[in-house]
Formats: structure tokens, sequence, C-alpha cells
């Protein structure tokens, strides 16, 4: 005679696969997580100065930072070549004000 259901060891192994997997993607999640920004502008914040590239009048343009070209917002009047402190980060936008 023939068995008609699954065989439980071919379950088992597959949910144990199953739970490897999770547990791995969860690790591998938290280190991602806990790890420190590895973009150059966030450890100096409002101590050096970073350069206003292009400015459009409406508060937005391009800054240089840490070796990168970066979106920038802000309040103070700025044009290309102003030296400027960023104040913070939010996505990929660095607000920035004059010193």
């Amino acid at each position: 005679m023939t068995e008609t259901g699954a065989n439980p060891w071919l379950l088992a192994g597959v949910l144990g696969a199953i739970i490897a997997f999770t547990a791995v993607k969860l690790f591998w999640g938290v280190s991602q997580w806990a790890k420190k920004p590895q973009h150059r502008v966030g450890d100096r914040w409002g101590e050096e100065t970073v350069e206003v590239t292009e400015w459009a009048q409406g508060g937005k343009g391009y800054v240089l930072a840490g070796g990168e070209l970066w979106r920038a917002v802000s309040k103070d009047a700025l044009a290309p070549g102003d030296r400027v402190y960023v104040q913070k980060v939010k996505g990929l936008t660095l607000e920035v004000r004059k010193g």
C-alpha cells in the first residue's frame, strides 16, 4: 500500500529552511539598521561649511558636501559660492543655513 499524505520529513525540512532564511534576513536587517550611515555629511553637522553650487529663488538649490552634490533647502537668501552650515538631513535633501 502507498501513503497518500505528505512526507513529514520533507515538510520539516521545508519549514526549517523557511525559518532559517527568515532568521538570517532578520539578523541582517537589524545589523544594517544599527550601522552608522556611510555618507560623510552627518558626522560634521554645524561644524564645517559646505559650498553652494546652484541656487534658485524659492530657497532650493544644490550644495557640495562631503565630495557629493546634494539637494538643499534654506530660508536664507543664498548664491553660488556661499559657504553654509548643514542643519539636518531630510531624506536626500540637506537643510542649510548661513553662518
